[in-house]
Parts: C-alpha cells; structure tokens; sequence
C-alpha cells in the first residue's frame, strides 16, 4: 500500500444490520407464558424445538409409533451461555430415550416441573460467560432464585434425587453440581466440599483424553465400564480437594469415579495425559448415592466411531470395529438402568410408608407423576410429625452412637418410599414396626415394599416397637453386624 492510498475500512455510514428484539432473557405473551427466541440464540433458523430424528423417521418423514409414556425421559437444561444440549440430547436419543431440550426459565417459571422427567442433564458451555468463575452464577441461581411457592429449582433437585431419580453434569454441567454442593455431598447437606479451578497449565485445553472407571464405583452410569477414550474442553477442570479427611473420604466410597489414565492404562497426574493436574487425578465424581455424577471430559461429543480423529486407521487396521463411540456406552447404561427399575407401588393400606389416599385410582397407575410426588412430599412431612416412641428413641441412639462412624438419615425417601431410617453408604434401611403390622393386608403391603427395596440395591431389617425400647443393646448390635457384612 502507498502512502496516498486509504485502507479499506467498514463503511461508517451503513446503517447496521437488523437484530432481533432481544430484551435479554425471555419474551412473555398475553397469556403470560414465556416465549423463548430458540433455545441458546435469537436466531429460528439455527435451532429447532423438534425432536431429532432417527434414520427411518429422516426417511419416512414420520414420527416414532413408540409411545414417550414407554420411553425413558430425559430432560436436557439450556440458555444462558450453555451450549452442548443438542449433542447431549443425540446421545439419549441413540440410547433410547427420550430427550426433551427446555430454556432454564422454562424450569424457574414453573411451566416445566423436572419431576416429570427420569434424568435430569446439565450440559457443557460457558453459562453466564464463566464472569465469576465456572459454574458459579448459574449455581447461585439455582441455589437463591424464589419461585412463587418460595422453593428453589435446589430443593427441587434436592426431591428429585430423593425420589430415586438420576442427575448428570458434563463439563460446565460438573462444574455446576460441584458449586451446589450435589457432589460429592459427602455430608448430605448440599453445601460445597471440592471446588474446580483453573488448569494447572494455565491454559484452555482441548484434546483426547483416556480415563480409567473406579472399579468400586456404584454408579449405574459407569457399569461395566472399565476404560474410555473421550475429549476435553476447558479452561477449569483441575478438581482441588482441601482437607485430608475430605480427600480420604472420596477415596474410601469411591466417589472418584473415573481418574485419568496414561498410555498403559495407570492413573496419573503427567501433562498432557492428565490435562488439568486434577488431585486424585480425578476427572468425575459421584454422590454416595451413585444417582449424581458429573465429569469434565464430553462423552456426548464421542458418539460415533468417526467423532475420533484417528478412525480411519483403526478402522483399516480392525475392520470389525463398533462404529459406536465410547461415550455413547455411559448413555446406554443409564438408560437402561433406569428401564429396568420397577413402577412405583400401590399406596400402603394404612397409609404409612408410602402415599396413600382416597383416589378411585392410584396415582402410580396414572401419567400424573408430579402429583404423585406431590402427595408423597405431603405425607412425609406428616409422617415427621408423628414418629413413634420406639422410633424417636432409635434415632437417639443411631445419632449418638453414629456405630463407628456410619451415619443415618430419619424418614428419608427412596424411590416411592418412605423408609424410618437409612444408612446410604451401606445401603441398610431399617424400619420399626407397630402393631399395624402385624394385620394381613399390611404384611403383604411390607413384604412388597421390602421386596421393591431390595430390588434396589437395599438391605431391610424390621424390628418392633417393643424390641427397640426394651432391647435396645441387642438391635444395635444386629445393626452393627449388618453394617459391617460387605454388601
């Protein structure tokens, strides 16, 4: 360029181009219902609200003859920055599910309940920009935003796992679950234990990555799962776990599910192989229920054989190759397993124990799961209010004593249930009788319900109102025995 020559600068005086009228969260029609511009931007013609298609759907233009009531539900949260849904709600599709995308105000106005779901799934992306750090407002909003009961969207999720029900967060997602407190949770009251932070290499890091799955793991997302191969994406991945007594108790329930491995397979904490100096060289935690887990890596964007870089080779050298990626397996499984749980249960006759009522119909043999929920919530509230003698003064004990340090909850919720007292780590409930039942059809109702429970992983021991105030040393004791049997 000359010296006389102009460089070629942007016209100032061209008007701009149109933009939509964006106020800067939501649009709210006469009705009063949010009306959303897409899913994660003003643009319609970038996203759309239908469900993605199968291959015979993209070749008939016809929807699935399955019927949603069969198919297991899969809500996917969006909006505010987060921007993997669409590959999250591809992963549950490919596994069976049915996935169901919806704008976080959706969920904090009310007019989607997350109890209507089985899963509920925080994807990746930078929600609120990460201004103050990853995950962090958008947990606050979940922690402090007020709906017009006077609950937060966490005590709702708070239910939703005491309902039995699952919880994942990828990436942004895990970051999310971290900062509420939903993991590791090692306490049982939702407040933050571990943190996430910045990469030891001080650097935004995006690359393929292997990781090992805790062999002690309880999580049905990771069954019989030992390796994977999956990507990362971040900028604050580097899981810091402060306290001694925290980081042994990560270890000794196994909540480090999966920890990053080298090219022989081992753990470790060496750049690249571990990408953001991670202690435990941890890359995803679970709860101690094993429903919550959230990972750094993206299994959801490993769904296909050729999502990898290097496919073409593996492919000529092993023509036999599943043509399905490693992350679709973590999909697989939960779905799955959350098939094969059992309905919910006919009410308890005496109305103890599970949600009763005076409906012509169960509610468990109706589509109306929220209202199920609901009336259960109700009748453990009530059922707090009127526990027994034997029962208060078992939990005097099991409170005092903590026997070695195993703890308890009192009237806690297991999927429709409403069991006397659980000890989680060890999956024990136990329950206390009265003389109710001793009577026919609430023997067949308790043979039922522990029948369920068991199902579910849980070990029941009854004992009666009498033995527990007269026989106090010996309950305990085949408390403790029970504790201590390997489960």
């Amino acid at each position: 360029m000359n010296d006389n020559e102009q460089p070629n600068l942007p016209d100032l005086n061209t008007p701009p181009r149109p933009q939509h009228d964006d106020p800067g969260h939501e649009i709210v029609n006469r009705e009063g219902q949010i009306v959303l511009p897409g899913y994660k931007s003003v643009d319609p013609g970038h996203e759309s609200a239908e469900p993605l298609k199968g291959v015979e759907e993209q070749s008939t233009g016809q929807q699935p003859t399955t019927s949603n009531q069969q198919l297991v539900q899969a809500l996917i949260l969006t909006g505010f920055g987060i921007n993997c849904e669409e590959e999250f709600a591809a992963a549950y599709k490919l596994a069976g599910a049915e996935p169901t995308i919806v704008h976080l105000n959706q969920v904090l106005h009310g007019h989607v309940s997350i109890h209507d779901y089985d899963i509920l799934n925080f994807p990746g992306g930078f929600s609120f920009g990460d201004d103050l750090g990853s995950g962090v407002v958008l947990a606050n909003k979940l922690r402090y935003r007020k709906n017009a009961e006077g609950r937060t969207l966490l005590d709702d999720i708070k239910q939703f796992i005491a309902n039995g029900k699952f919880v994942m967060g990828i990436c942004n997602g895990f970051q999310v679950l971290v900062k509420l407190g939903l993991l590791p949770n090692l306490s049982g009251n939702v407040t933050p234990e571990v943190t996430l932070t910045h990469n030891a290499s001080g650097r935004y890091e995006d690359r393929w990555v292997r990781l090992k799955v805790n062999p002690k793991s309880n999580s049905p997302f990771l069954k019989g799962i030992d390796t994977l191969e999956v990507p990362v994406r971040h900028g604050e991945g580097r899981l810091i776990i402060k306290g001694e007594e925290t980081l042994a108790e990560i270890e000794a329930r196994a909540l480090n599910c999966l920890a990053y491995t080298d090219f022989d397979g081992s753990p470790t904490d060496v750049y690249p192989h571990n990408p953001n100096g991670a202690d435990l060289n941890c890359a995803g935690l679970t709860d101690t229920t094993g429903q919550v887990f959230g990972l750094m890596p993206h299994p959801e964007a490993f769904l296909s054989l050729y999502n990898h870089p290097d496919w073409a080779r593996r492919k000529r050298q092993n023509p036999g190759l599943s043509e399905e990626g490693d992350g679709l397996r973590l999909f697989r499984n939960i779905v799955e397993h959350v098939a094969s749980l059992p309905h919910p249960p006919a009410p308890s006759p005496s109305e103890r124990g599970s949600h009763g009522g005076n409906q012509e119909q169960p509610l468990h043999l109706t589509a109306n799961k929220k209202a199920w929920f609901k009336g259960l919530k109700e009748h453990g509230a009530e059922m707090r209010k009127q526990a027994t003698e034997a029962e208060d003064f078992l939990w005097e004990q099991l409170r005092n004593r903590q026997l070695d340090g195993y703890k308890f909850r009192r009237q806690h919720t297991i999927e429709n249930f409403i069991v006397d007292f659980v000890c989680l780590e060890k999956h024990l409930v136990i329950e206390v009788d009265g003389g109710v039942h001793g009577e026919a059809d609430q023997a067949e109702y308790d043979t039922g319900r522990t029948h369920t429970l068991e199902a579910l992983g849980y070990r029941v021991i009854r004992f009666q109102n009498e033995q527990v105030l007269t026989q106090t040393s010996q309950v305990l004791q085949e408390i403790y025995q029970t504790l201590e049997q390997s489960v």
